[in-house]
């Protein structure tokens, strides 16, 4: 199942053309459009520089909220020192939450209205079409899971994962946005006693791209 973002829908609201937005993100129109079609990931200084020119909050353009607005009114260029604590799978659930003694510089309309949020580091690679190896995702543990959400989870207790997450009554399905088939969905029926334990960490709010990383 694929998950288009809203980088088109934020042009055309905009009313800017696809020439127009591409030189004002410093692309060519055929990525642009490749972006639009869902058909490449969106390095996160490109993404940025189409937020600022549509008005479009990046979580929004990454179709990961419904609210298109910025999280508030801020002022460009100040930054937060939010915790990076670690590692999370993206491919096998596994032991990945661990305390690390890092700090990412993160913009000041992310930080707002998520100030407990935190960073997390992708581990493989069953959701890069959204997040490639090695990205910060950003946490917030406060924001519930709804269903369709990208979000990370415990499963087994000690093993976190970062999926999209559907509910069904009491069955729980992780579904991978990856560009490799041999990665499936995962259901978990939580009323059944010998199921692994699922329980919630937090809904994935933004990211921000590895350095080096070429979109």
């Amino acid at each position: 199942m694929k998950y288009p973002n809203k980088i088109k829908a934020a042009r055309t609201h905009a009313k800017l053309t696809q020439a127009d937005l591409a030189e004002i993100a410093g692309i060519t129109v055929q990525a642009l459009q490749n972006y639009e079609y869902g058909a490449r990931d969106v390095k996160s200084s490109i993404l940025s520089k189409i937020s600022d020119a549509t008005g479009k909050s990046m979580t929004y353009l990454l179709g990961l909220d419904d609210d298109p607005s910025f999280a508030g009114n801020f002022e460009r260029g100040i930054t937060h020192r939010i915790p990076v604590l670690g590692r999370i799978a993206a491919g096998e659930a596994r032991e990945a939450i661990q305390q690390a003694d890092e700090w990412h510089a993160t913009r000041d309309d992310l930080w707002r209205g998520h100030e407990r949020a935190f960073w997390l580091v992708v581990a493989g690679n069953s959701m890069n079409r959204l997040f490639p190896e090695g990205a910060l995702v950003l946490i917030d543990p406060d924001m519930e899971i709804r269903d369709g959400d990208v979000g990370a989870v415990f499963v087994n207790g000690d093993d976190a994962t970062l999926k999209r997450v559907f509910y069904d009554g009491d069955a729980v399905r992780l579904h991978p946005e990856s560009y490799d088939s041999e990665y499936r969905d995962r259901t978990i029926d939580r009323a059944d006693p010998d199921a692994p334990e699922f329980r919630s960490i937090g809904r994935a709010i933004s990211y921000a791209a590895p350095d080096g990383w070429r979109a």
